[in-house]
């Protein structure tokens, strides 16, 4: 594998710099803040989906900077991104038996009462994950990868290479989905979509721009 040459920073717009890796390692700090108080819904999506961004842009930049802060970076987050995974499926399960079961309906409130019992486990699960989460280590990577990232001009070939590999994986999780059509298949397929969404939003910026929100649909569950 060839590494790009680390040039000078490029002047960078603001609208860039906010779907940076300043902007999102940061932002999972604030919603390590905000998702410790009572690990609501609202916060414990939130601080998901900023773990997610940080670690595709760790998956990205890892594939043209060698430096081994951004697989420790990643690394670091998975436990935390995992426990609240599963808090988060409790979460929406409750939701939607609200939302679709009849008020009386006997398996709803059972349905019901099993997910909030879970819930209260992983809280406390959550909890712990976020207690074990190092916020100083944390701190230190966003000056020392922010400082890296800045040096790679996004819109490259390598991103463009990058961008199409992580497409071909998408287009054969389809195929895949097409031919069994099974829970994990689709969940495969939609985290596939999302890693192809993530590179070109944070890398290509230009298609990013051209496409709007045509990815991050594909990558909606389906109602």
């Amino acid at each position: 594998m060839h590494f790009l040459r680390i040039s000078d920073p490029p002047a960078v717009a603001p609208q860039e710099r906010q779907v940076g890796i300043v902007h999102w390692m940061e932002r999972v700090l604030d919603e390590c803040e905000k998702a410790g108080r009572n690990f609501a819904p609202g916060p414990v999506h939130d601080l998901r989906v900023a773990l997610r961004r940080c670690r595709s842009l760790a998956d990205g930049m890892r594939f043209i900077d060698p430096d081994p802060g951004w697989k420790r970076m990643r690394r670091a987050g998975k436990p935390l991104f995992s426990a609240l995974g599963e808090l988060r499926d409790s979460q929406v399960l409750q939701e939607w038996v609200v939302r679709l079961a009849p008020k009386d309906d006997p398996s709803a409130s059972e349905l019901i009462a099993f997910a909030s019992r879970e819930e209260a486990r992983l809280k406390d699960a959550a909890s712990f994950a976020l207690h074990k989460f190092d916020q100083k280590q944390w701190r230190d990577w966003i000056n020392h990868l922010s400082t890296r990232a800045s040096r790679v001009q996004p819109g490259g070939l390598v991103f463009q290479h990058l961008a199409l590999e992580c497409w071909e994986q998408a287009r054969q999780l389809h195929r895949l989905v097409l031919r069994n059509r099974t829970k994990t298949s689709y969940h495969r397929l939609r985290i596939g979509i999302k890693r192809f969404r993530y590179t070109v939003e944070n890398f290509l910026p230009t298609l990013h721009a051209r496409w709007g929100e045509e990815p991050q649909k594909a990558a909606r569950p389906s109602r």
